[in-house]
């Protein structure tokens, strides 16, 4: 029996971003090997330890495919698959579920912390000058009513 587990999410993430997180994260494991890179859209890898026999251990050797979708800007999917290498699993339910749980639920809570908020994408950029305080010389904003540093009222 071929056993799989898939998941997928999009982000509010640039496709490069989005991988070079989860290429790191992919280092960061455990008996990592990163044996296929295609930047910034696929990565392979094999991951985890054959000691393990009962077929529900997230340490169960493995190998992750990760591909990633520009949804144009700074929208990204994300797609993740594991596969065990070994042919004779056990529990396959409980693997899936520990795998989902674990290493999937790491790398997307992962994303999700360096996801770019909507509200920070779409904000507009105001150019600002910048201006020096009469008094101590530091630098102001052109809308600075009292200097933040000397306490000198600008005006």
């Amino acid at each position: 029996m071929i056993v799989s587990v898939n998941y997928e999410d999009s982000l509010q993430l640039s496709i490069r971003k989005a991988y070079e997180v989860s290429l790191q994260w992919l280092k960061n494991q455990h008996k990592a090997k990163i044996k296929k890179v295609i930047e910034p859209t696929f990565i392979e890898a094999k991951q985890g330890t054959m000691m393990t026999n009962t077929g529900h251990d997230p340490n169960w050797k493995k190998r992750i495919r990760i591909n990633f979708y520009d949804l144009g800007g700074v929208k990204t999917l994300v797609r993740i698959e594991a596969s065990p290498i070994a042919r004779n699993i056990f529990r396959v339910e409980k693997l899936k579920h520990s795998w989902f749980e674990g290493l999937f639920s790491h790398l997307f809570s992962l994303l999700h912390t360096v996801e770019t908020p909507l509200t920070q994408q779409f904000q507009p950029k105001f150019d600002h000058k910048i201006h020096h305080c009469p008094n101590c010389g530091k630098k102001i904003d052109e809308y600075t009513k009292i200097c933040p540093m000397c306490g000198i009222d600008i005006n």
